[in-house]
C-alpha cells in the first residue's frame, strides 16, 4: 500500500506544470548600491511570488530558472554564465546597450533559442519625436549628436524624423573631438535637440555643454532622464523606477504562467518632467504634464 501511494505521489508531481516545479526567479543586480537596489525593492513589491537575489561580483549558480538581470553588467554576466536551461530577462538598461550585448556569441545563441529578452529602460525614438512635435508643432528640423554607443541609431533617427516630415540634423562626436565645435553647428541648425543615451558622449561635461549651447541658441531640448529636466532641459521623457519595476513584474508573472519570454520591447509606461523656468526662457507655453502624457498616449494609440 505504501509503495502504491508513493507511485501516486510521484505521478501527481509529474503532472504539475513545469513552472510550478521550477526554481524561483533570480534577480541579478549589477551592484548592491543605488538605483539597482531601489529597482529590486520595487520589483519585490509588485511581484506576487518569491524572488531570489544576488549582486555582482557574486557568481550564483543560474540553473534551470529565469534570471532577471538589472543593468548592463548583470545582463552580460547572465548571458555568459547561462546554463543550458537558463532563461535571461535583461532590464534597467538602454536598448542600444542590450543590442550590443546580444550580438556576442552567447547572446546570439540565447536569442536563437528564445531564452533571452529585454525590457528596455529608454524610450523609442518615435515616442520622443512625437513629443517634440507636441512641444513645437511648427518645427521643421530635429538634431542629435551620436557617439560610438549610439552610432547604430543614425539610420533609425533619420527615418523617424523623416516619417514626421522633419529634417534630421545629425552630428558625430568621437572621444578626441572638441564637443563645443561639434555640438554648436548641429544645435544652431536644429529647431529642437534630442540627445540620445551614449556613455562616451553624454557624460557630465558634455551634457553641460549641450544644455548651455541649446539655451544660448534658444533651442528646446528633450532629455532622457529627470535629471536633464532638473538641469535645464525643457522636458524629459523617461520611465521611472516604479514604472519599469511594475512592468517587469508583469513580465515575470506572464513568463511564470506561460514558460515563454516576450520579445524585447520598450516600456509601455512613461513619465514627463517639465522645467517651467526653461520653457519660459524659451517663450514656450506648455500644457500640463498630465495633458502632455494624455496627448502622447493618444498619438501612439493611432
Amino acid at each position: 500500500m505504501k509503495s502504491l501511494l508513493s507511485w501516486i505521489l510521484i505521478g501527481l508531481a509529474l503532472l504539475l506544470p513545469l513552472n510550478a516545479r521550477a526554481a524561483a526567479p533570480l534577480v541579478l543586480l549589477s551592484d548592491s548600491t543605488g538605483s539597482y537596489t531601489l529597482m529590486f525593492d520595487a520589483l519585490k513589491e509588485y511581484y506576487g511570488g518569491t524572488l531570489e537575489s544576488a549582486a555582482l561580483p557574486a557568481n550564483p549558480p543560474l540553473g534551470d530558472r529565469l534570471v532577471v538581470s538589472l543593468g548592463a553588467r548583470a545582463c552580460e554576466h547572465a548571458m555568459n554564465s547561462a546554463d543550458p536551461d537558463t532563461r535571461v530577462l535583461c532590464t534597467f538598461l538602454p536598448a542600444q546597450t542590450f543590442e550590443g550585448l546580444s550580438t556576442t556569441t552567447p547572446g546570439k545563441t540565447l536569442l536563437s533559442q528564445k531564452r533571452l529578452s529585454a525590457l528596455y529602460l529608454d524610450q523609442p525614438l518615435s515616442r520622443q519625436m512625437q513629443l517634440a512635435k507636441l512641444l513645437l508643432p511648427t518645427m521643421k528640423s530635429i538634431g542629435t549628436v551620436l557617439g560610438p554607443d549610439s552610432e547604430a541609431q543614425a539610420a533609425q533617427f533619420k527615418a523617424s524624423a523623416q516619417a514626421l516630415g522633419l529634417e534630421p540634423v545629425v552630428g558625430h562626436l568621437g572621444s578626441d573631438d572638441n564637443p563645443v565645435k561639434v555640438l554648436t553647428p548641429i544645435i544652431e541648425r536644429s529647431d529642437l535637440f534630442l540627445p540620445l543615451p551614449d556613455r562616451s558622449v553624454f557624460n557630465r561635461a558634455a551634457a553641460k555643454w549641450i544644455l548651455y549651447i541649446s539655451l544660448r541658441n534658444k533651442v528646446p531640448l528633450i532629455g532622457f532622464s529627470s535629471k536633464y529636466a532638473d538641469a535645464g532641459a525643457v522636458v524629459a521623457l523617461h520611465t521611472t523606477v516604479d514604472q519599469i519595476a511594475q512592468e517587469c513584474a508583469q513580465w515575470i508573472t506572464d513568463y511564470r504562467d506561460s514558460e515563454a519570454l516576450k520579445a524585447p520591447a520598450y516600456p509601455r509606461e512613461f513619465s514627463i518632467s517639465v522645467n517651467h523656468t526653461a520653457a519660459q526662457n524659451l517663450d514656450l507655453l506648455l500644457p500640463s504634464t498630465e495633458k502632455l502624457i494624455m496627448q502622447l498616449e493618444q498619438t501612439e494609440a493611432r
